[in-house]
């Protein structure tokens, strides 16, 4: 169950990531931390199911 986890964390990770930067690169640092844009919201709930999947990873793994 924790290897499960933890693919799931390191996968929204990377994609919260890749998004962020390529916002960064198109349409500047100012652009990138709007929240009103689509791809704002999904790099925002990409990193909450990372945090949510590595949460889990460490409550299972230490229990």
């Amino acid at each position: 169950m924790g290897p499960i986890f933890l693919i799931i964390a390191v996968i929204s990770l990377a994609i919260a990531l890749f998004m962020f930067i390529g916002r960064v690169i198109t349409d500047g640092l100012s652009k990138a931390l709007e929240r009103g844009n689509k791809s704002s919201k999904v790099i925002l709930y990409s990193f909450i199911v990372y945090l949510v999947s590595f949460g889990g990873f460490i409550f299972v793994t230490n229990n």
